[in-house]
């Protein structure tokens, strides 16, 4: 196989962007590592051979600029788009203020839509691929994730209407639904409870992250190897579940059974002793 020229959003240290930079790499492959800092990309991904990139996916210029890089090197080229910046929210919807929602949109969802429409040139002369990193979350909508969980839906229905619309054109879109890897992007979140909410007597176990504990963490090597593997085929899927819990999460939207764990969360969550404290 040739090798391909990838450009990764997000590939901060301990993160998913990071391994999978260094698996395409360890491959051959060239690689553009990039982060909204040149002090926030894995030091480890220059010793390897990756070339790095600035590109905050929220600042206009700064894509700009690094499309231009890109563009300059390869020819106006670009064989692999990986959209993988992302930031996790988890606090309850109710303590969600609209700001913070707004910010993991703004990275979640619409840093994708500007990332991909300035490189799309590069994508169609190499007739490309673009991966938007989706999420099980969009299937299981665990609770303290909603402001995160409706950013991953967002990037999946757009993927879906980007894979229609650029098939003519020969350029491939998947959405990579990615479920529970060993990755910064939950040890970077530091929940605080408003000492007002609703759930304050969950605080302990919403701020200390316990909703994390029951699901099955892939290590985030072992997750890159296997996407490096499917992207790298000559025919990808629209949509590739990876990742822990994966399983269970195409078995639930195959069937249209999202609901079905609806009472375990709940429960598993402590959220059925508000309700009961509420009715004594």
């Amino acid at each position: 196989m040739a090798p391909k020229t990838i450009v990764i959003t997000g590939c901060s240290p301990g993160g998913i962007g990071s391994a999978l930079a260094r698996e395409f790499r360890m491959r051959g492959h060239t690689v553009y590592a990039s982060g909204r800092s040149p002090n926030g990309i894995d030091p480890a991904l220059v010793t390897l051979g990756c070339r790095t990139l600035t590109l905050d996916v929220t600042v206009a210029q700064s894509i700009a600029d690094a499309q231009a890089t890109v563009a300059a090197a390869t020819g106006g080229r670009l064989d692999v788009l990986i959209n993988n910046a992302g930031v996790l929210s988890a606090l309850p919807f109710a303590d969600t203020p609209v700001d913070e929602a707004r910010r993991v949109f703004e990275v979640n969802v619409l840093g994708v839509w500007a990332v991909t429409r300035a490189f799309l040139p590069l994508l169609l002369a190499a007739r490309g691929i673009v991966a938007n990193m989706g999420s099980v979350n969009d299937v299981f909508c665990p609770p303290f994730m909603a402001a995160y969980s409706a950013s991953k839906a967002a990037v999946e229905a757009m993927g879906r209407c980007m894979r229609k619309e650029l098939a003519p054109l020969r350029v491939r879109v998947v959405t990579l639904k990615t479920g529970s890897v060993r990755s910064s992007l939950f040890t970077n979140a530091s929940p605080t409870l408003p000492e007002d909410s609703l759930y304050a007597p969950l605080k302990a176990w919403i701020e200390g992250q316990g909703y994390l504990g029951p699901a099955r963490f892939q290590n985030a090597d072992d997750y890159a190897r296997q996407i490096v593997n499917d992207l790298l085929k000559d025919k990808v899927r629209a949509v590739v579940w990876r990742g822990g819990l994966t399983t269970v999460g195409w078995f639930l939207s195959w069937f249209g059974w999202e609901t079905m764990l609806d009472g375990q969360m709940i429960k598993g969550n402590g959220l059925h002793k508000l309700r009961l404290a509420d009715s004594a």
